[in-house]
């Protein structure tokens, strides 16, 4: 783009339409080649959702960086993307109450804003509406650098059948968003559990005599005298005041939240450049030294372990399953070759996905509306 000091705004605005009526040709190129890509995966019965291919464009496109404009191009190309998936199929996406703000906004992170999302109860209810076929897919926090494994979603991994097909990472910021103008006005504050939690320093500093109402699925409203504890994206959405940006009492929180699906009802591609994660779920005898040597086969064998959880079966009691991420992919000659070895020590062996991690396109909330 040429560059001129004598340039009118006249003139850049017509520079302006001059683009956007290019982009727009291109656009409507990309949506005719993606009507013709649907009918191709129709003909050979593939599944229209492969996050990995997403990424790679946004990737290779985007470049590495941490700038502001990068994080604008990736959000806008990741609703290109979304808006010509809608094309190929319209998803659904279950969507937790557990930290139901940043879960909703993780969601829009990897699928786009052209689909339908679908507030459930808890994490196991969003996966049973996969699994029942109401919904295509689900999110759900699965570590946190303040919480670190979340019981619930590990619990419903474990007892569920589906697959980790993604995972994201997103800073876990709150902010107080309220129709009025002050935090003098306000007198009830309202916000889920894992909310209330995280910002319980700054609401006994700054606002200690207000009621505090712990509700996962209050709607977000104009009500005098009321603030909510929203995630970026909610109160950007809002259209309220911005009364205090950032109120969480850990700055430097950041959770992983995994998507998950039917096997079969995406496309799995384990052969880009892109940094993968393969997670297991395993039983064992309760012998000594046996959660030990199964690490070691994997160890040994150069494959990095980086989380580990544990959880307590529900139908035997003090027994506990054991939840692992790796940095490998599930086509590795070297993780196989640990499979087996692992597979004779437990009692029970799941592979619950190998999958890539996906890029955040947070971009920074301004104060005001």
């Amino acid at each position: 783009m040429r560059e001129d000091k004598s340039d009118t705004l006249e003139d850049l605005r017509g520079e302006l339409n001059s683009v956007t009526a290019e982009i727009v040709t291109l656009l409507r190129r990309r949506l005719e080649l993606c009507r013709r890509v649907q009918s191709a995966k129709q003909a050979a019965g593939a599944p229209t959702l492969d996050l990995a291919r997403e990424e790679e464009i946004v990737s290779k496109l985007i470049g590495e960086g941490d700038s502001t404009q990068n994080r604008i191009l990736v959000r806008l190309l990741r609703e290109i993307i979304s808006a010509c998936r809608s094309i190929q199929s319209e998803s659904v996406i279950a969507v937790p109450h557990a930290m139901r703000s940043h879960c909703m906004e993780a969601a829009r992170t990897v699928f786009g804003s052209s689909c339908s999302f679908s507030l459930t109860g808890g994490v196991e209810d969003a996966f049973s509406s996969v699994e029942l076929g109401s919904a295509h897919f689900s999110i759900a926090p699965y570590e946190g650098t303040a919480h670190g494994a979340y019981p619930y979603t590990l619990d419903a991994l474990i007892e569920s059948e589906l697959r980790i097909m993604g995972e994201v990472v997103l800073p876990v910021e709150y902010h107080l968003v309220s129709a009025e103008q002050s935090l003098s006005s306000i007198r009830v504050v309202v916000g889920d559990v894992e909310a209330i939690w995280a910002c319980q320093r700054f609401l006994a500093a700054n606002l200690p005599s207000v009621k505090i109402v712990n509700s996962p699925n209050q709607p977000v409203t104009r009500k005098r005298g009321w603030a909510y504890l929203l995630g970026t994206r909610e109160a950007e959405d809002s259209g309220l005041n911005t009364l205090a940006l950032g109120v969480q009492d850990d700055r430097d929180n950041a959770t992983r939240f995994v998507v998950v699906g039917k096997r079969g009802g995406f496309n799995v591609n384990l052969k880009g450049n892109l940094p993968y994660k393969t997670t297991l779920a395993f039983t064992a005898p309760n012998r000594p030294g046996v959660l030990a040597e199964i690490l070691a086969d994997f160890g040994s064998r150069g494959i990095n372990l980086t989380m580990i959880g544990s959880r307590p079966l529900r139908k035997k009691k003090w027994e506990y399953a054991f939840i692992i991420d790796l940095d490998v992919t599930e086509d590795n000659p070297s993780f196989q070759d640990a499979l087996e070895h692992v597979r004779r020590k437990t009692t029970m062996l799941r592979v619950l996905g190998s999958y890539p991690t996906l890029t955040s396109d947070r971009l920074k909330i301004s104060m005001g509306k």
